[in-house]
């Protein structure tokens, strides 16, 4: 196994459908076949708190409101932090995350709260990212593709009305550590972008 000299966190983010989840997975599995010691994880979880957010994103939001779903979100997060992330950050390992923080502040704020609260109360118990890969589509886009992927009707939080929301959000992010990509490419050209980035950064951060 390839020792790093710490541990480094990954998130990937971006609106429902630009392809995230498949590109964590890729660069999981090119770290892995590069001897790295690595971990991928997702938000929500499938803690108590995150299989209450997943019922919520499958049912609909019905009477919960905002500030409470934004409570759901911070608690399946802490203990995701707690339990998976922090660990293995001092296990020296490279954590790749599909969603994180950056996702409740783009849609949870689309809802009315201001993004900047939401980092702030999450900056208390989250580690920031060393590295966030943003991956960019339209929603119009991302919607058509998740209804070829699913074959049925997106639900609320996929509607291209609140996806737009959302989508600025995202793009009104400016952190040093943010790697804005084109979701409209290859899958390919994509993970052959992130891999060059993760190397660069290993590289230049003198961890391997």
């Amino acid at each position: 196994m390839r020792e790093l000299k710490k541990g480094v966190l990954i998130a990937f983010e971006g609106i429902d459908g630009a392809g995230k989840s498949t590109q964590a997975e890729l660069l999981y599995q090119r770290l892995k076949e590069a001897n790295f010691k690595v971990i991928i994880s997702k938000e929500p979880t499938e803690g108590e708190w995150g299989q209450k957010i997943k019922r919520l994103l499958k049912q609909g939001r019905r009477d919960i409101q905002p500030q409470e779903e934004l409570e759901w979100f911070l608690r399946d997060r802490y203990q995701h932090v707690a339990k998976v992330i922090i660990p293995n950050l001092k296990k020296k390992k490279i954590i790749i995350l599909d969603r994180y923080y950056f996702s409740t502040m783009a849609y949870q704020g689309s809802l009315g709260i201001n993004p900047e609260e939401i980092e702030k109360r999450n900056l208390e118990f989250a580690p920031e990212p060393d590295l966030l890969f943003l991956i960019e589509l339209t929603p119009y886009l991302g919607i058509k593709r998740i209804k070829r992927k699913r074959e049925k009707e997106v639900d609320f939080f996929e509607r291209e009305s609140y996806l737009l929301k959302v989508s600025k959000i995202f793009d009104l992010l400016r952190r040093p550590f943010i790697y804005r990509l084109p979701g409209e490419e290859t899958i390919q050209s994509l993970s052959k972008k992130t891999w060059n980035i993760t190397m660069r950064y290993l590289k230049e951060e003198g961890l391997i």
